[in-house]
């Protein structure tokens, strides 16, 4: 009887472990999580527009991702070495699709969107208004944006959000094509937690 207690003690244990892990955090902006830093709730806005999400963990699946039609949103850009930067930004610039930067520091914008810098002051984030042309923007309204400040020099730039008189979303055109860079100074409207606040969904 000691034995039998014993084994289905640790069965027990086994199964309860597998359940605490089951819930554990994939992760900040990770589509799958439903943890108020996770974007699950972006996930399912897309998805009730026909559109589907996926996660790539490497360099070499992000280039394959790119491609017409597609958005390739990069969580953490600085997280890239110098080395990877410009391949990624050589599949993107011919992908004539859209590329996400979030929170793209000096370390990793310059080299991913040539032409943008990172102000070194960063804002917090707030309910800004978009002042700007750019239609999503203006169909969005004030979103709780800020984080990062971008300048550049590409006068055919939509700079949006403005703090301090500096963009905290910057659009950019592909050179060739149509294809296009957004960089978004924070995450924050992308999180579970603030999607249903202001313009962010």
């Amino acid at each position: 009887r000691g034995i039998a207690l014993a084994v289905v003690l640790l069965l027990a244990a086994a199964v309860a472990m597998a359940a605490v892990r089951s819930t554990t955090r994939h992760g900040e902006l990770d589509p799958r999580s439903p943890d108020p830093y996770g974007s699950r709730a972006v996930a399912q806005l897309l998805a009730e527009r026909g559109v589907s999400t996926r996660v790539v963990t490497t360099l070499g699946a992000a280039r394959a991702a790119a491609g017409p039609d597609t958005t390739l949103l990069v969580a953490v850009p600085d997280l890239l070495t110098h080395r990877q930067q410009p391949r990624l930004h050589a599949a993107t610039a011919s992908s004539d699709g859209r590329t996400v930067l979030v929170a793209a520091g000096s370390w990793s914008v310059e080299r991913l969107a040539p032409g943008v810098a990172a102000d070194p002051a960063t804002s917090d984030s707030s309910t800004l208004e978009p002042d700007c042309t750019l239609p999503e923007a203006r169909r969005a309204g004030p979103a709780d944006t800020g984080g990062v400040r971008y300048t550049t020099t590409r006068l055919d730039a939509d700079s949006c959000y403005p703090s301090e008189r500096l963009a905290t979303l910057l659009r950019v055109p592909a050179v060739s094509g149509g294809g296009d860079t957004i960089v978004l100074g924070a995450p924050d409207i992308l999180y579970n937690d603030r999607l249903d606040e202001q313009g962010n969904a």
